[in-house]
């Protein structure tokens, strides 16, 4: 296959103040680029995995009006998004519109046809769409995918799952009926749960500089974990991946795959193959 893993979203640019000043009274803005689709192709690219992102790219925009907003079906070569092991969307891409809901519709549909496995992260944001509508949207996605990715608020927000930890990632399996489940719940860490059972590993303690992005982080460390073949492995990595993310400042994960197998090597979690 060409890719290990592709990703299908928007990307933009995000400005930020210095920790303890206002927008009115900022002097400077930080700018960094930011989109989660984005972020998770970046990501598994820097721990060596052979990546790419789908877009569109036109003008500046205020979070809506985007070039992939007025995207269609019709604007991508499919032969080439589907060629990868790995297929990721995440529900932002569902919320930006009705013809993006139906661009990640074809992009997961088109993978699992040539073959390729396909990861869903629910990724609610609020400020794009209602519970209602991301709770609809994200169970028709999820129905195609292979894995699912949910924080524990969103599972309880737009799913009712009740519970936590291992209890919790059952019931949101049973609620989607996707083959796995990956749960990911703050500093306690992330559980999955599947057809052999379940797996859950804590978190790794780390002072935050940054939370934005940790979560594309997680979902590149996880796919990265499956291109090997093992979901343990990928909750390790992605916990890991999360954690040094959290450290930086910025969207994007600037370390590398030697650094991550440190990190789950110094934490004593390393898992034996």
């Amino acid at each position: 296959m060409h890719h290990q893993l592709v990703t299908l979203g928007e990307a933009m640019l995000r400005l930020s103040v210095r920790p303890g000043d206002r927008i009115e009274d900022a002097a400077a803005f930080e700018v960094h680029v930011a989109g989660s689709e984005a972020n998770v192709a970046y990501a598994a690219a820097r721990v060596g995995l052979k990546s790419a992102w789908v877009s569109a790219i036109s003008v500046t925009y205020d979070r809506s009006g985007s070039a992939m907003a007025h995207a269609s079906a019709g604007d991508f070569d499919w032969r080439h998004v589907a060629d990868t092991q790995f297929l990721h969307v995440s529900g932002i891409t569902l919320g930006l519109s009705d013809s993006c809901a139906e661009i990640a519709q074809r992009a997961m549909t088109e993978a699992r046809q040539q073959g390729a496995r396909v990861t869903f992260d629910v990724n609610y944001r609020q400020k794009l769409w209602g519970v209602e509508a991301a709770a609809t949207a994200s169970r028709a996605a999820a129905r195609m995918a292979d894995v699912v990715i949910c924080t524990l608020e969103d599972a309880r927000d737009l799913f009712g799952v009740q519970g936590t930890g291992e209890k919790a990632a059952s019931h949101l399996r049973s609620e989607l009926g996707v083959e796995t489940v990956v749960l990911t719940l703050g500093t306690q860490g992330a559980v999955a749960v599947g057809k052999e059972g379940s797996i859950k590993r804590p978190g790794h303690r780390v002072e935050t500089v940054d939370r934005v992005g940790a979560g594309d982080a997680f979902s590149a460390g996880l796919v990265w974990g499956l291109v090997d073949g093992s979901l343990e492995l990928g909750l390790e990595r992605g916990l890991a991946m999360s954690a040094l993310k959290m450290s930086l400042r910025g969207d994007l994960f600037r370390f590398d795959a030697g650094e991550v197998t440190a990190l789950i090597a110094r934490e004593g979690r390393e898992v034996g193959r």
